[in-house]
Order: structure tokens, then sequence, then C-alpha cells
């Protein structure tokens, strides 16, 4: 169960997109465990992951489920950043607008759900706005 509790002191870790390395098989994993998902060592070190990435596959959820009725459609996409794969929430882009190889960045965004009647903040990923080329 996720308290307010919990999430005050993971908040740190999650805006800063820190993860875990296993110092045994590599893996990556976001958010932060205290042991690898896949070979199940214990010996993980804590590792930033980059800000930005691109997108390597979407979905798109136009049947909300409870509590998100207002935010369909949902873009669920797997984000490549660096070596790591993570599975986030798709931002301010339109769903017809999403393409596999997508550049996108880390943003900050209030969660709809409220825990232990509080609000917090999570990480979700948006398009990186082409620069125009000045004259």
């Amino acid at each position: 169960m996720l308290t307010i509790q919990r999430v005050w002191r993971l908040q740190e870790k999650l805006i800063k997109l820190v993860g875990t390395e296993c110092t045994k098989c590599g893996y990556i994993c976001y958010p932060p465990k205290a042991a690898c998902p896949r070979c199940g060592s214990r010996e993980v070190r804590e590792i930033r992951l980059p800000r930005e990435g691109k997108v390597v596959t979407y979905t798109i959820l136009n049947v909300p489920v409870e509590g998100f009725e207002s935010k369909v459609p949902l873009i669920i996409a797997l984000v490549e950043l660096g070596k790591a794969r993570i599975l986030t929430q798709l931002t301010d882009v339109e769903a017809d607008k999403v393409y596999v190889g997508m550049p996108v960045e880390a943003t900050i965004r209030k969660s709809p759900q409220m825990i232990e009647g509080a609000t917090h903040y999570i990480i979700k990923f948006k398009p990186i706005e082409k620069q125009s080329s000045r004259q």
C-alpha cells in the first residue's frame, strides 16, 4: 500500500530519476528497487537516469480506468533513457502526434490521485520541442 510517508521518502529519487543498476547482471530499474527484478541480486547501486530519451513503443488507452475518466486518451509509452527503459505516461501531446523514435524529456506533473488527502507530483514525459533556427 502506498502511503503519503512512502511517497515523501521516495519523491526526491522519483523526481530526480534515480534508478538502480544491478552489479551482477547490469539490469537497470526505475523506480529504484532493493533487489534486481531480473536476477534477484541485492547488489544494486543507485544511478541517475538521463532526463531525455526516445519512445520505443506506446499504446493509447481510450477506455478510462476509474478515477481517470477526464484523462482519456491516456498515452502510455516505453521510453529509452540511455541503457534503461521505463514505462511512463506521455503528456502535452495529442495521441495522433506520437510516434516510435519521438524524442521526449522528463517533466513534473501533479498526480491526479491523492494519497491520504495529500497531492503528490510524478514524472511524465513530453515531446522535446524543436529549436527554431534564428537568422
